[in-house]
């Protein structure tokens, strides 16, 4: 990083959801400079390189050297400045994670293009451009919005329109430059004097370079009216993207969407019936392709780094079109697969096989973004309605994996549904009441010291009562899959003759589920969200440890602390010890690679059976008491 610049005499403040480029934009209209001038100043390019690139990669995020720099020289705090890229979405929108490679915990854009992820080009709203009659929008224009970026935002709901995708001049998509040109942060970065809302893509067949010109703030009409129903649907996404909801369940509600359209495109026209009529005559003439002459739906190439035309795991490059896509895809999620009226089976029964290249990231992502309940239907059809040349194939989830197929204990048993218990409330370690329940032993030995049934029978019993296999109900309880592989106390099936002295295992489950079907349900799989970056703060900790703390023993350290956090964490979310999250990146010291083998368990697991020695005892009570008060905070009900 260069030598830090001065601030700039003149700023602007950022206007509610701008990007980055917008933001270059009206300051370079307010500064009379070009973006290239005006990026060399604010330290995005380095000062003495008059041919260097702005790169695209900054719309994703700035590195904090150069964000602090930024920050520094628009006058600007650095949250203000990061927020002007679209990096606060990186853990809600899958799209942006895989742009966003991260070596430890520090993330960097990538060079991997991303179809939901609009970083060639933006769409627009006309009126949003025009500004809102104050007097600095009126000379400067309004905001190019960084959700129009993504590409499950396709209406402006401000001013009831669907945004529009490219210039009505040029027919190219508003902010791409040079068709085929590489990635730029901003087109026709040298071109003087143009107003932010005129359109910078470069003209082509003049033999001179000709920039567009057009104003986008104008009054063209849209090619369809946005209907309510659309409305809606963009409501739900927005709130998806900024609510809130936890940054995982969004993120996979998004994937979930991205692979049902997948679906869609592929097998187009069988589930044409659920996209709305305002957007069916748009989406026949974008798919009308892959009908004809066998080629498939996609959005046009737009630039030499864009994913390949043709793939169903893109969306279309018209706002209209992939809003009638998203509607389809939301609809097609809300149905019951097993009702008759479902289209997924017979979706699923006209799709190409699953080697055509066409189907891009869309099995991987079923397979490690997407939900697990959408993997369980996509594969219960699969098992049960499709032939077996389609199995044969490979099923698209764990299924395929050879630990899968050649035992039987990892078929679902369906045989706890009728005790009104989900997944969701089956905890990841075994409480002692549930195992005294399901082992019928009353020794303070079994309860205690029997970690591997623990362990692995709360695996059986959400296999039990959903349609996961042993490997799908183990990532659903947050078992990393480092355990189910390797290890001492590996996670794998239950043999009844040496885990349960040959004890039936249909029974062994059976009598927890009996032990809590008529106490309160607990959404256990909320809490460990919820409490997912959570420790002891330093007041609650100082106030425990000075009502608490008894004797002369001696004083608490920095790995009581920790344990402390663990101790009560594990409390709350019914999980592992090993997989609090002050043991787990990133709370936990770069200097520690293990957790199997730390000195913490040993304490953690005397504190658990109550042979803490006597100066603990009152910090366990505290402990014990603080987690109790903590449960009552819990924002997510079953």
């Amino acid at each position: 990083m260069p030598a830090a610049q001065a601030p700039l005499p003149r700023s602007l403040e950022p206007l509610p959801e701008e990007s980055l480029p917008g933001f270059l934009l009206r300051l370079t209209h307010r500064l009379d400079l070009t973006p290239h001038q005006l990026a060399r100043r604010v330290m995005l390019i380095p000062p003495d390189d008059p041919h260097t690139r702005v790169s695209a990669a900054h719309l994703l995020m700035m590195q904090s050297a150069r964000l602090h720099a930024f920050a520094d020289v628009t006058r600007m705090t650095s949250a203000d400045a990061d927020a002007l890229t679209l990096r606060p979405y990186a853990d809600r929108y899958p799209a942006l994670a895989r742009a966003l490679v991260r070596p430890g915990s520090i993330p960097r854009p990538r060079r991997l293009p991303q179809p939901w992820l609009l970083v060639n080009h933006s769409r627009y709203c006309p009126a949003c451009l025009a500004g809102d009659g104050s007097p600095i929008q009126n000379r400067h224009g309004g905001p190019w919005k960084r959700q129009w970026r993504l590409a499950v935002v396709f209406a402006c709901l401000d001013h009831w329109t669907f945004l529009r995708s490219e210039c009505p001049r040029c027919r190219l998509p508003a902010l791409s430059g040079r068709s085929g040109g590489p990635l730029a942060l901003l087109p026709a970065a040298n071109a003087p004097r143009l107003h932010p809302a005129q359109c910078r893509n470069w003209l082509d067949g003049s033999g001179k370079r000709e920039v567009c010109g057009h104003r986008l703030d104008g009054a063209e009409p849209a090619p369809a009216a946005l209907t309510p129903e659309l409305a809606d649907l963009q409501t739900v996404l927005l709130d998806l993207l900024d609510g809130d909801e936890p940054a995982e369940v969004v993120s996979q509600r998004f994937a979930d969407l991205q692979v049902a359209i997948s679906l869609i495109q592929a097998g187009w026209p069988v589930a044409a019936e659920l996209a709305p009529a305002a957007t069916r005559a748009i989406l026949e003439a974008h798919l009308a392709p892959q009908q004809q002459d066998g080629h498939s739906p996609g959005p046009a190439a737009e630039s030499a780094s864009s994913p390949p035309a043709g793939v169903w795991s893109a969306p279309p490059g018209d706002a209209i079109a992939t809003a009638g896509l998203l509607f389809a895809a939301y609809h097609l999620l809300a149905q019951d697969s097993s009702g008759p009226r479902s289209a997924l089976p017979q979706l699923l029964r006209n799709l190409p096989t699953r080697d055509d290249l066409r189907w891009g990231r869309t099995w991987p992502m079923l397979a490690h973004e997407a939900s697990p309940s959408l993997r369980r239907r996509i594969d219960q059809v699969y098992r049960h309605r499709l032939s077996a040349d389609w199995i044969r194939q490979g099923a698209p989830t764990l299924r395929a994996s050879k630990a899968n197929t050649t035992q039987k204990l990892f078929a679902p048993t369906h045989t706890l549904t009728d005790f009104g218990i989900a997944p969701e409330h089956i905890p990841q370690s075994l409480p002692s009441s549930w195992l005294l329940a399901a082992t019928l032993e009353d020794s303070e030995q079994a309860r205690t010291s029997r970690r591997r049934l623990r362990r692995i029978l709360p695996v059986h019993l959400v296999q039990a009562i959903s349609d996961m296999n042993f490997l799908e109900a183990a990532a659903f309880l947050g078992i990393p899959t480092s355990w189910t592989t390797r290890g001492r106390l590996r996670v794998k099936p239950l043999n009844p003759y040496q885990d349960l002295k040959d004890r039936d295992l249909p029974a062994t489950r059976k009598r927890p589920a009996e032990h809590v079907s008529g106490e309160e349900s607990i959404d256990y799989r909320a809490r460990r969200m919820q409490f997912s970056r959570w420790s002891i703060d330093d007041r609650t900790w100082d106030e425990l440890c000075r009502l608490h703390r008894r004797g002369r023993g001696p004083k608490p350290t920095e790995r009581t602390r920790e344990c402390a956090s663990a101790f009560v964490w594990s409390y709350v979310t019914g999980s592992e010890f090993t997989l609090a999250p002050v043991f787990q990146p990133p709370m936990r010291p770069d200097d520690r690679t293990r957790t199997d083998d730390l000195p913490h368990l040993t304490l953690l697991r005397r504190w658990e059976s109550q042979e803490q020695p006597i100066s603990s005892a009152g910090l366990c009570r505290a402990l014990e008491d603080h987690a109790r008060q903590l449960i009552t905070t819990v924002t997510h009900t079953p």
